[in-house]
């Protein structure tokens, strides 16, 4: 019996400790370590308006590009806000150059991705990746509003026309 209660206090005490180095430490259970603040650097910043914004429009819809090299050489990425029609879908295609990040904002759709369908709605998100095949097909009754993002401020595009 002795030997339990020594051994358990022992436990007690370890954690005890291992709580204290981490309060010490400014770290607490699943909190980042706060770190000194670096020097602010003096930066060049764009600020992009949506209504503002070319409207580049397409058969099937609308994209309006907020982010890209084209509006700032120095983006590393490409962002836009992608409209498709009710009953409408984009073109099949691919991205040779980057992967893709598409968050629905509003509508639904069926989306293509390489051999797999997925049904997309209102707050899902999903990444293609680099050079794979594919294509929203808006399924509800109102338009899809997606953000789209690429990993290349110069985002290349292959087109492969509609499948069925």
């Amino acid at each position: 019996m002795k030997t339990i209660l020594i051994g358990g206090l022992a436990l007690v005490g370890m954690v005890g400790l291992t709580i204290a180095s981490h309060a010490q430490s400014g770290a607490a259970a699943g909190q980042p370590k706060i770190e000194k603040a670096p020097k602010m650097p003096n930066v060049n910043v764009v600020v992009q308006h949506f209504d503002k914004e070319e409207e580049v429009k397409y058969p099937w819809g609308s994209i309006r590009w907020m982010m890209n090299s084209a509006l700032d050489k120095e983006s590393a990425q490409t962002f836009g806000i992608v409209q498709i029609n009710a009953g409408q879908s984009n073109y099949l295609h691919s991205h040779p150059n980057c992967e893709e990040i598409l968050y629905v904002i509003s509508g639904s759709c069926e989306h293509v991705v390489g051999n797999k369908r997925v049904p997309m709605h209102a707050g899902d998100l999903i990444r293609v990746p680099i050079g794979v095949p594919h294509q929203a097909f808006v399924t509800g009754k109102e338009p899809l509003r997606a953000v789209i993002s690429y990993s290349s401020g110069d985002r290349k595009v292959v087109n492969y026309g509609n499948i069925e």
